[in-house]
């Protein structure tokens, strides 16, 4: 009985301590960014600001994809949304969301010292091969929804002149 009883007891303490460690893998830059694709998988965004070009990595750190964005002149990228491979249309290239900003004073501001900048956003759609799919002006927010077996896409617009400002939410019947 004594026997059964230390045999259950190591075999449990093998379990737990077999299972329950945390290992160190390794480490990846912070200027990296984790995306999850529509099928579940999960992957790793970089964007190379001199080149405007976006490298899509495995989580093994393996290149998968690399895409290289149409920023428009005097814009910055914001920030990548969303990476799909079949959201947009149904061909073998994968399709990236994105939103870029450009920083302006408005030609009327009488003193520039104050620090008044306006902000415009875009939001693009593209495929890997630049493509342009959409743009949607005045927008950096976007969701994509699925009920009762159909796919929408929600894009958000903020749009303000000085004090007034309004919002709206744009549909779009995804395939």
């Amino acid at each position: 009985m004594k026997a059964t009883a230390i045999i259950v007891l190591l075999v449990l303490f093998f379990c737990f301590t077999g299972f329950s460690q945390i290992k160190y893998e390794g480490k990846i830059d912070s200027k990296y960014k984790s995306i999850k694709l529509e099928d579940g998988s999960f992957m790793y965004v970089k964007y190379d600001k001199k080149n405007q070009t976006v490298f899509i990595y495995n989580l093994d750190n393996t290149l998968w994809k690399e895409v290289k964005l149409p920023i428009p002149k005097n814009h910055l990228l914001d920030e990548v949304k969303y990476i799909s491979k079949k959201t947009f249309n149904k061909d073998d290239q994968v399709e990236l969301v994105y939103s870029c900003v450009e920083y302006t004073v408005p030609d009327n501001y009488e003193d520039p010292t104050e620090g008044f900048v306006k902000i415009n956003f875009t939001l693009n759609v593209i495929s890997e091969s630049g493509e342009s799919l959409l743009r949607v002006e005045n927008s950096n927010e976007m969701e994509i929804i699925e009920t009762d077996g159909v796919i929408k896409m929600l894009v958000y617009k903020h749009i303000s002149q000085g004090f007034d400002t309004s919002d709206e939410t744009l549909i779009y019947n995804l395939p």
